[in-house]
């Protein structure tokens, strides 16, 4: 096969360091585990070298979210807190995020400046965290019983907090939203107390996003739009890849642990397979399993997937394909930007389309996508968690919350039902432009096909331990051993599901 597109390395010095960081992670986190008999855990830091069967030497780099993701639940059940309010009595509410385009971070900026001038004796700090790093920030603040009043989260980590009884309810906050409040959104943190302890930001959906001028270059493959299977992408992709001499069928975001684990629950979860059987137990040595490794490797052998893949960045691969080095990518809306920036000669909804499916595998019945709907929570401990509250209920008013989600409105799609058909919001530009990628995101939320990170069943959100399997980096160290090192599949499921079941099996109820 030919090689093409860009090539990244990773300095070894970095590798060892990161080696060295990992061991130091595991042995806190181990030393944390017995004093805590619930909380054997171990984290996993770093990256390390990998050698494809074509010589070419490549590192990952694992996201500082994974690291402490386990070493976080761990800190929590050792009994760490504190409070949060100023010492003369002044009422401080913290807000941290991880949305960090400057326009986002202006409109948060906009309505604490309201809300202080309608409240005076209170104070609202934002702090916009990148997602790989709020963790490390959480587990710092857990360690010195500092935490915000209202953070952002990833939808598997509300249940892990609440059964530590962490969590303050969130009912007032909810009800303010009314009936107009999206369901899909609502029903999810809707916990079996009958309260409400997450509320959503702003909501997306992962897509098929591609670029239909390299496509039209093998007219005969089709577009993503006529996929009805895996075996259908191989040869598509494939196809597409021999067409144009300097962009491959599929670009992948391999550089990161969390966009891994994004791949294989969604690969998984499209061929009939799950995480965790009916009983709450993971289950990785699976048929299904074995599938999603076997196409990875297809798509890697057949020259559907470009071999850059396990190097680049999520940045990277919507760069891919502005720049023209892939025809097909895997992404949410923020990408727009990325498009425009970079490739501004292309016109959305001609030279770059979405599709409103994905291949399904051979064990699967239909395809489902990601849903990224990162909910506020309030912590319990903090003597302001009322006024936190107060806040949300602000923040959420319409002229407010307009602010937030016109900052990015192609990424942080809105709530409320109602907002869609606001002219205010309909008469944003990018709403205009790219008005047919909002509305497939739409389609995808009403066809009950978008689930949260790692989660294939709605039975899974129940389970306080999804985040441990996230953070361990089990399921990526798989597939790396596997598409990239030519591991033997039988022997890296059987490495896989032993490693999970040592990290979980302590932790199940039965």
């Amino acid at each position: 096969m030919r090689e093409k597109g860009r090539r990244t390395t990773r300095a070894t010095a970095r590798a060892s360091t990161r080696a060295i960081a990992r061991a130091t992670a595991r042995a806190s986190t181990r030393a944390i585990a017995r004093t805590t008999a619930r909380a054997r855990t171990r984290a996993r830091t770093g990256a390390r070298a990998s050698t494809r069967a074509r010589g070419r030497a490549r590192t990952r780099t694992r996201t500082a979210a994974a690291a402490v993701a386990a070493l976080t639940l761990a800190l929590v059940l050792a009994g760490c807190g504190g409070d949060s309010t100023a010492a003369d009595g002044r009422v401080e509410i913290t807000v941290w995020h991880t949305e960090s385009t400057p326009t986002t971070v202006a409109a948060m900026d906009e309505i604490i400046a309201d809300y202080e001038a309608a409240n005076p004796g209170v104070t609202v700090n934002q702090e916009s965290v990148g997602w790989g790093d709020l963790q490390v920030k959480f587990q710092a603040a857990l360690a010195a019983g500092d935490l915000p009043e209202i953070t952002q989260v990833e939808p598997m980590f509300v249940r892990t907090l609440y059964s530590q009884d962490l969590l303050v309810p969130l009912d007032d906050v909810v009800d303010s939203l009314g009936d107009d409040y999206l369901p899909q959104l609502r029903d999810m943190f809707a916990l079996p107390d009958g309260h409400d302890y997450g509320v959503v930001h702003a909501w997306g959906t992962d897509s098929v996003v591609y670029r239909a001028d390299l496509y039209a270059n093998a007219p005969g493959a089709g577009t993503p739009e006529d996929l009805k299977t895996w075996d259908d992408s191989v040869e598509q992709w494939r196809a597409v890849s021999e067409a144009n001499d300097d962009a491959y069928g599929l670009m992948l975001a391999g550089d990161a642990a969390h966009n891994v684990n994004e791949e294989v629950y969604l690969w998984l979860g499209s061929n009939g397979g799950h995480l965790f059987d009916e009983n709450g137990h993971v289950t990785i040595d699976t048929p299904q399993m074995r599938e999603v490794l076997e196409y990875w490797v297809e798509l890697r052998d057949s020259g559907a997937l470009s071999p850059a893949w396990s190097s680049q960045t999520y940045a990277d691969s919507l760069s891919s394909l502005a720049l023209g080095e892939a025809a097909t990518i895997f992404s949410f809306g923020r990408a727009t930007y990325t498009f425009e920036d970079q490739a501004p000669e292309l016109v959305p909804g001609e030279d770059i389309k979405v599709a409103p499916n994905r291949p399904v595998g051979p064990s699967g019945d239909d395809w489902i996508t990601q849903l990224d709907a990162e909910p506020w929570v309030v912590f319990k401990d903090s003597p302001d968690a009322e006024a936190a509250a107060d806040f949300l209920e602000f923040f959420f008013e319409q002229q407010n919350y307009l602010r937030w989600i016109g900052s990015v409105p192609t990424q942080l799609l809105p709530v409320r039902a109602s907002t869609f058909d606001d002219p205010e919001y309909r008469a944003l530009p990018e709403v205009r432009d790219w008005g047919f990628w909002i509305d497939q995101q739409r389609q995808m939320l009403d066809s009950g096909q978008a689930y949260p990170l790692m989660v294939t069943q709605w039975s899974d959100l129940e389970l306080p331990y999804v985040s441990d399997l996230y953070g361990s980096e089990i399921l990526v160290d798989m597939v790396m051993d596997v598409v990239e090192n030519d591991k033997d599949v039988d022997e890296a499921l059987d490495d896989a599901q032993a490693r999970a079941d040592e990290l979980l099996s302590p932790l199940y109820d039965d």
